[in-house]
């Protein structure tokens, strides 16, 4: 093999292969260096957005079902009121 018969190959299907692999080389060094830290840092900031909104729902549960308790208590406070015998159209005998 001479130079001769390697060079068309050299200069064409050759040289477009090395071109492609250069290139994805060049695209995934760009990717990993400039683009993922990027990315990471855009995710982490969502993950932490979300663990905010969860501790607030915690937090506005906790006292939704403190209101919830304290409705089921006078409810039951008025329907022990309401049922006593002695009570008559609301006042006692």
């Amino acid at each position: 093999m001479s130079i001769e018969t390697l060079a068309p190959y050299l200069a064409g299907p050759g040289a477009g292969l090395l071109i492609c692999v250069l290139v994805g080389f060049g695209t995934y060094k760009f990717m990993a260096s400039k683009i993922m830290p990027l990315v990471q840092n855009f995710v982490d900031r969502h993950l932490q957005q979300i663990d905010d909104m969860t501790a607030r729902w915690d937090a506005a549960d906790a006292k939704r079902e403190a209101q919830h308790d304290r409705i089921i208590t006078l409810c039951t406070e008025i329907k022990t009121e309401v049922t006593s015998p002695g009570i008559v159209n609301g006042r006692g005998h």
